[in-house]
């Protein structure tokens, strides 16, 4: 007999006995569904959780540009409890800013006094400081200032409150263009896995034609129904295709890696798929049902990065309107009434008994404008810039839109091509072995058959994963939600 770890074939050829091959058991599992991978996406990718928190961040800042409407409460007091003149004075005020042109309202209480009961022999309040002094119950005010050119359409509060309103919408649309790409990139991964578990089981498939076919092959050699070398020709095909089996494994095991990072747990940590959740034989999914004019049309009106953009520009627009006003002369008007109460001396009440009621005007004007000139020309640049950038926005939007379809039409085609080569290949296979049986034919030209079955098998699968990424794109440039079945 052969030497111990030796095959004998017919022919007096010896081989070595071939070594156990590890399997996969794809697709005997509950199949992984693309919807269970956009929805962990969604939920758990760290870019989409990025933007959210971006988001997060500009609604804080629009919270804080509110609270330059809060109401302000202003309190402070001055004593001089020693020396010839000893007094005090209080004054409490409420401000209240509006969004109405820039208006202010305002009210307070205010009280000076000596600390002195004895009003009459005490000096109390110094003669330059009369303006502090009031009756015993203080004074009780209240006005308005209202700007009558700058800071009237638009101010430095309202500015921002506008600023960090756009700036809101530009953050959500761009969670919204975020999580296009991203599920987008997570359906390819979905179908570059399932693509590769389908052409391992074609691999699989493949070797076991091989093996099945060994010993039979032997068989018939060795009884001289066939000549000595189709045994090594059969040997020489299932080496071949357990090399492409461990290639094929190969190929799987790093698509499932990739896919690990779109496939998270609930603490967003990547889950790597195992191969029995390979979904076996997936459909192409259906045509598109949309003219292309149509595509362009909605997609330029709802599409979130154009939607951005016009978030963007706005916000430079009104900060290049706030800067424009600054060239311009403030002029603001008080008007402010004012009622005393309590009683004093005869001097404090001839003085102070009666309400008043007095406005004033304010005029500045600076005179060389430089800084208010320098911000337009820096506001209106940017908002320039914005601009083109849109436009070029728009541009990138339609062409991908186009190259799209484009891309889905192919495909489709591709698909129906290599579905109808798979059936001729696999036709042609199985009637070649047929023929080998009849002894019309040799066992090359048979693995020739079977190898060609298989490859049209794998362009097959190959074809319909590449639809259905087609298809992905096409959603996620039309700005369509992600279609997960």
């Amino acid at each position: 007999g052969p030497p111990p770890g030796v095959v004998r074939f017919p022919g007096g050829y010896e081989l070595e006995p071939l070594a156990p091959v590890e399997r996969l058991d794809v697709g005997d599992g509950t199949p992984l569904t693309l919807g269970q991978v956009l929805s962990s996406t969604e939920r758990h990718h760290p870019t989409i959780l990025a933007a959210r928190r971006d988001l997060r961040a500009a609604r804080g800042e629009h919270l804080a540009a509110e609270g330059a409407f809060d109401p302000q409460l202003a309190a402070r007091g001055w004593a001089t409890p020693a020396g010839y003149y000893r007094w005090a004075r209080a004054d409490v005020s409420l401000t209240q800013p509006t969004p109405i042109w820039g208006t202010e309202v305002y009210a307070g209480w205010r009280i000076g006094r000596p600390l002195d009961a004895d009003e009459d022999v005490d000096p109390g309040i110094p003669t330059y400081y009369r303006n502090h002094e009031t009756l015993t119950g203080g004074e009780l005010r209240a006005g308005v200032r209202v700007p009558l050119w700058r800071d009237g359409p638009i101010d430095e509060r309202r500015a921002r409150l506008w600023r960090a309103e756009h700036g809101v919408d530009a953050a959500a649309r761009d969670v919204d263009a975020t999580r296009l790409s991203i599920v987008y990139e997570g359906a390819d991964a979905y179908w570059s896995w399932v693509s590769a578990g389908q052409k391992y089981l074609i691999a699989a498939w493949l070797l076991d034609l091989a093996e099945r076919r060994d010993d039979q092959v032997r068989a018939r050699a060795a009884a001289g129904a066939i000549p000595p070398v189709e045994a090594l020709e059969n040997r020489r095909a299932l080496l071949n295709r357990r090399q492409q089996l461990i290639r094929t494994r190969r190929a799987l095991e790093q698509a499932a890696i990739s896919l690990s990072l779109y496939l998270r747990s609930p603490d967003g940590t990547p889950v790597l798929p195992r191969p029995d959740r390979v979904p076996v034989g997936p459909e192409p999914p259906a045509p598109l049902e949309v003219t292309l004019r149509d595509a362009i049309r909605r997609t330029i009106a709802e599409h979130p990065t154009l939607a951005r953009y016009d978030a963007l520009v706005e916000r430079q627009r009104v900060q290049t309107e706030y800067a424009e006003s600054r060239f311009a002369p403030r002029i603001d008007v008080r008007l402010e009434g004012s009622v005393d109460l309590g009683g004093g001396n005869e001097r404090q009440r001839t003085v102070y008994e009666e309400p008043t009621v007095q406005g004033s005007v304010l005029v500045e004007l600076p005179l060389l404008f430089r800084e208010a000139r320098g911000g337009i020309q820096e506001a209106r640049g940017e908002l320039g810039a914005l601009r083109q950038e849109a436009e070029l926005a728009r541009n990138r939007v339609v062409t991908d839109v186009r190259d799209a379809w484009s891309a889905v039409r192919a495909a489709r085609q591709r698909y129906q091509a290599t579905r109808q080569t798979a059936r001729v290949a696999a036709a042609l296979a199985r009637a070649e072995m047929r023929r080998f049986e009849l002894g019309a034919t040799e066992l090359f030209i048979v693995n020739l058959r079977e190898q060609a079955a298989a490859e049209a098998a794998a362009d097959l699968a190959e074809a319909i994963a590449n639809l259905h990424v087609t298809h992905a794109r096409w959603r996620a440039v039309t700005a369509q939600t992600p279609s997960a079945p």
